[in-house]
């Protein structure tokens, strides 16, 4: 778990931040409209599961090199907003409070995830689009941000 050992370095002395916060339904119409950049951190396995929200960027949050390859995202979405989802959204609720309390600011979180929760139904039960990514998945959607 190095990543939760470096976001818990970098967070300030201050009370938890609150980032937006928006529904799957929400975060699809964001993203078709080319106003959010979605990120799915759930795993491999995970993906394999249930898929992948179409058009999301895969970075699972377990991989050692998260924290740089999202910086990646953020230096080609060209100060788009960053939505993160998750299986429930608990974990992309955990990430975008960390990361809001490091300075980011273009953090968003889909909070009722994949699966849904409490929150919401998610993007499964609501009917929206999954694919299935590959091992080039995250390197093509990082070429076509910015283009």
């Amino acid at each position: 778990m190095r990543f939760l050992a470096f976001l818990l370095a970098l967070m300030p002395a201050i009370a938890m931040a609150a980032p937006e916060v928006m529904t799957a339904e929400e975060a699809r119409a964001a993203q078709q409209a080319g106003n959010i950049v979605l990120v799915d951190i759930r795993t491999p396995q995970e993906w394999a599961e249930g898929g992948m929200p179409e058009g999301a960027v895969p970075l699972t949050m377990q991989d050692p090199e998260f924290m740089p390859k999202l910086q990646q995202v953020l230096e080609r979405s060209n100060g788009t907003p960053v939505a993160m989802i998750c299986r429930t959204g608990s974990r992309s609720g955990y990430v975008t409070s960390r990361l809001e309390e490091a300075g980011l600011t273009t953090i968003i979180d889909v909070s009722e995830g994949v699966y849904g929760s409490s929150k919401g139904p998610g993007w499964l039960k609501r009917g929206l689009p999954v694919e299935q990514p590959d091992a080039e998945t995250f390197q093509k959607r990082l070429e076509a941000l910015g283009e």
